[in-house]
């Protein structure tokens, strides 16, 4: 008898009905809020932007500049470009054809999902006034970076949380966050 050839899990097909968007963002948004408060309060600890106690205020303030700011596309460009860690990444579920890029797909839906988080929290922390544009760039790329050590398996969202509150640093979610 001869070797059964393996197949290729990227030519398994996958039918569009089997792919649920909605489900596949809510999950994505699910903590997307609160991991990006855990990249950005250990990144505003960590490079000496921010005390402990006063992220609690910090995080208040973002939450009250996202609910009375609806961000227009010029508002995520400036965040982008205050950030400094590229664009939102385009997604098209019309080239999901097999269950391996589904879960591409969804690994991609939930980096824009932070990503976005990100962007609101940097346009909330520029209406504080509090920092400058240099500042913001340092504290978003250290936040960028951990996530890609998250990314890698090197850290996890619950190893920066037991850090922060070693510290004692308190964030402030909204209710659904």
């Amino acid at each position: 008898m001869g070797k059964k050839k393996k197949v290729n899990p990227r030519r398994i097909p996958l039918a569009k009905s089997a792919i649920d968007k909605d489900a596949i963002i809510n999950e994505a948004m699910h903590d997307d809020m609160f991991h990006a408060w855990l990249l950005v309060a250990s990144a505003l600890v960590e490079l000496g932007f921010a005390r402990p106690d006063e992220i609690h205020d910090l995080s208040q303030h973002v939450n009250r500049y996202s609910k009375t700011h609806h961000p227009k596309r010029l508002d995520v460009e400036r965040g982008e470009k205050l950030m400094g860690i590229g664009e939102i990444p385009r997604l098209n579920v019309d080239r999901v054809t097999s269950p391996v890029e589904l879960e591409k797909f969804k690994a991609r839906v939930r980096r824009v999902a932070l990503y976005t988080a990100l962007c609101s929290i940097c346009l909330g922390l520029e209406d504080t006034g509090r920092f400058s544009p240099d500042d913001l760039h340092r504290i978003f790329l250290a936040a960028d970076l951990t996530e890609a050590e998250i990314a890698a398996g090197q850290e996890s969202y619950d190893d920066l949380e037991r850090n922060l509150l070693n510290k004692m640093v308190q964030i402030e979610m909204e209710d659904g966050e």
